[in-house]
């Protein structure tokens, strides 16, 4: 007889377990308390717009970015129905008339840089130097020449890498000169997230990755999820799991809609602070537990889209709008707009139309969620959205009179429907902070698993498939 598996969430790292549990020859059943797959990789329609919440790029494109190119390939994620695009410049900063490109190729991003600001010649060639050093250690090694390089610049990586993990992003950033390029260079991603964060992520462009799958989020869902259907599993959507069941020191299954489904193993893939807030009735007794139910920092985000009655296709896909003065919503102070638009995206909008979406990162848990309790909810949300709205006409005037649709994400909707700690969608890694991991298989419980959001710094889509595969490993 075949023993049972149950996952718990049907987000990517769910999925990824289910399909590798599965290959390894377990009856695998999957609940979801929603009522699509992907968690937080997702997407959704206003009025015939579709607006992507999840993929902005993503790690694991390129088969140069082992294991995640090869998890997304085996659990069908990536596919012939949603071809990588690889946006070049990846995005463009505008502030005034000032036009700076991040370019995916190096050099080429050095010398406009270089050419733009002389005096930032000495930390613009430094910035150089440590993604060579960088991307010689996180790409798959392809021959003699890769394996002289890691020679070469080992005695450098070492030093570089202790440098980057005790420097947080913001700290990287204050040694360039020029204010244009040090708020370039902060929009790239969270200035909160440590150096090797920052330096990382410019690897994955210039070693062509980071591309953004045709499609989006949710086909890239729906690509995992038909896979995993195929292979044999269960997925049952609504259906929510109420609490692990433990007796004994063992997995005995879970509890839904007040009736014990029994398991062998248990692969928990939803966030785990809020897993172990409300799954098990006794705390687990182990330290990384007791040290995670505290709490964590989240990398939280409010997600503006705003249909467009206009065809969008002649802008970079991606635009960094820098305001000639901060604008103050939801209680932070924000210099700079991430735009995002789909118009050469097919099915995001009518013809002639265009999605967008504004990104907003930053800790606003909770004002939303006073908000919420207060009543005021609703109210706060279109002020945002009316200050953003006149912001984005101002700055891209060609856009006014033509946006016909709004939607406002806060993180009190990513808690509310994908069970986020505080809303957020992945961890935050601060500098000097050591790394840490929850172990894919608890040392207290026989039969219980972890994958997915929490269980790797600082996470996101590509730590999540491959939590799964290592969970599904681990049974």
């Amino acid at each position: 007889m075949q023993k049972k598996v149950i996952v718990i969430g049907a987000g990517v790292a769910g999925l990824s377990a289910a399909f590798y549990a599965r290959r390894k020859g377990y009856d695998v059943t999957v609940y979801e308390q929603g009522t699509c797959p992907g968690g937080v990789s997702t997407s959704w329609v206003r009025r015939g717009y579709t607006f992507d919440g999840g993929i902005h790029w993503l790690v694991g494109t390129s088969p140069r970015f082992q294991p995640f190119h090869k998890r997304w390939v085996e659990t069908g994620a990536l596919q012939e129905n949603n071809q990588i695009v690889y946006a070049d410049p990846v995005f463009v900063f505008r502030s005034g008339d000032i036009v700076l490109n991040l370019w995916r190729d190096l050099d080429r991003l050095t010398k406009e840089l270089i050419g733009f600001a002389p005096e930032d010649r000495k930390a613009l060639l430094s910035l150089r130097r440590h993604v060579q050093i960088i991307a010689t250690y996180v790409v798959a090694l392809q021959g003699f020449k890769d394996i002289l390089k890691r020679i070469f610049f080992l005695p450098a990586f070492v030093p570089l890498l202790w440098r980057l993990l005790r420097t947080s992003s913001a700290q990287y950033i204050e040694r360039f000169k020029n204010p244009y390029v040090k708020e370039m260079l902060t929009s790239i991603l969270n200035p909160e997230q440590n150096a090797l964060s920052l330096v990382g992520t410019l690897v994955g462009y210039v070693m062509g990755d980071n591309g953004f799958p045709v499609g989006g989020s949710r086909r890239l869902a729906d690509n995992m999820e038909r896979s995993v259907l195929q292979s044999g599993c269960r997925i049952l959507y609504r259906t929510k799991v109420e609490k692990v069941c433990i007796e004994g020191g063992k997995v005995k299954g879970v509890m839904v809609n007040g009736t014990l489904q029994p398991a062998d193993n248990v692969i928990v893939a939803m966030d785990t602070c809020t897993a172990l807030r409300s799954l098990f009735d006794q705390p687990l007794q182990e330290k990384w537990a007791q040290k995670l139910v505290k709490g964590t920092d989240s990398e939280q985000c409010s997600l503006l889209s705003l249909g467009i009655k206009k065809d969008l296709s002649y802008l970079p896909s991606t635009l960094r709008i820098h305001l000639k003065e901060p604008v103050q919503v939801a209680g932070r102070e924000y210099t700079t707009l991430w735009v995002y638009h789909y118009s050469n995206q097919d099915g995001f909008a009518p013809e002639g139309c265009s999605s967008l979406t504004i990104l907003f990162q930053g800790d606003t848990f909770d004002y939303w969620k006073q908000a919420q309790e207060d009543g005021t909810y609703q109210a706060k949300k279109q002020a945002f959205i009316d200050e953003i709205k006149r912001l984005l006409v101002k700055y891209l005037p060609e856009v006014e009179g033509c946006i016909v649709v709004t939607d406002l994400a806060t993180p009190v909707t990513y808690e509310r429907y994908c069970n986020c700690y505080r809303g957020g969608y992945m961890g935050i890694w601060h500098e000097k902070q050591n790394p840490f991991h929850v172990p894919v298989k608890s040392r207290s419980v026989r039969g219980l698993h972890f994958a997915g959001m929490r269980t790797l710094m600082s996470g996101g889509m590509p730590i999540s498939v491959q939590s799964g595969y290592k969970a599904a490993k681990s049974l």
